[in-house]
Order: C-alpha cells, then sequence, then structure tokens
C-alpha cells in the first residue's frame, strides 16, 4: 500500500510499514512511522497499528521448570504482525547497569535495550509496564 488519501508519508518515504492484515511488509531493522495526530486520516487508517494496542488473547503462566513467568497465546499468531509493545520506564544506558547488578542479585531483569541508533537508552519494565514484563527472554 502506498499514501492513502491524508495520511503523513515523510518519513516513510510514502510507503507504509504495514500491509491490509496490519502484518510489517518492510526490511527488518528499519524504523516505523505511524500516522498520527498531525495526519488527517482515522483510527482505522492502516497506517495505525502498534497505538491500536493488543489484538491477541494472551495468557500469563507459571513455567512448568521454574524460570518463573511467560506468556502464551489462546489463538494464532500470523507471522510479522504486533503482537505487544514493550513498555517500562526509559532510563539512560549508564542507570541501566547501575540496576542491572541489582536485578541480577535479585535474579530477575526486565531491561530491554533501546539501540536502534546508539545504546543511549534502555526500557525498564520492572516497576512499570504491561504483559510484555512476562515475556520470558530466556
Amino acid at each position: 500500500a502506498t499514501l492513502a488519501g491524508g495520511c503523513c508519508p515523510g518519513a516513510s518515504r510514502n510507503r507504509f510499514a504495514y500491509n491490509e492484515a496490519g502484518q510489517v511488509r518492510i526490511r527488518a531493522g528499519l524504523p516505523i512511522y505511524e500516522c498520527n495526530s498531525r495526519c488527517r486520516c482515522g483510527a482505522e487508517c492502516p497506517n495505525r497499528v502498534v497505538q491500536r494496542g493488543i489484538r491477541y488473547d494472551l495468557c500469563i503462566f507459571r513455567t512448568g521448570d521454574g524460570r518463573g513467568w511467560g506468556v502464551r497465546t489462546l489463538q494464532r499468531i500470523r507471522k510479522n504482525s504486533f503482537v505487544m509493545e514493550y513498555v517500562g520506564e526509559i532510563i539512560t544506558s549508564e542507570e541501566a547497569e547501575r540496576r542491572g547488578q541489582v536485578y541480577d542479585r535479585q535474579g530477575a531483569t526486565y531491561l530491554f535495550d533501546l539501540d536502534y541508533v546508539e545504546d543511549v537508552y534502555t526500557v525498564d519494565a520492572a516497576h512499570y509496564g504491561n504483559i510484555s514484563h512476562f515475556v520470558n527472554h530466556s
């Protein structure tokens, strides 16, 4: 899909990152720019996927092997589909290093580096987050 009436094409070079089913269709590693309040399009615009939130039935469960909690889906998820946003507190990488040492002693960590361009910020989901907090990274 290319530019639809009223959508913001600038950063996306006139192409949407998603197909009609909401699946990512651009090369991995490229940033995704969604339509927003500056666009004339509405909430159902195909270039608004992440901002619609979780659309799948997900279940938090206790792992059977003692590794803690995890998340599983209760329905089929098609390849390249948005599942959830990793939500947390945005901190500097220096603060993440400090907190990481504390979390390591506690046996749990919820740090996710934001290193698209350079390693400057980290998301810490230890105290603020959503279901993504329970995704098992091991």
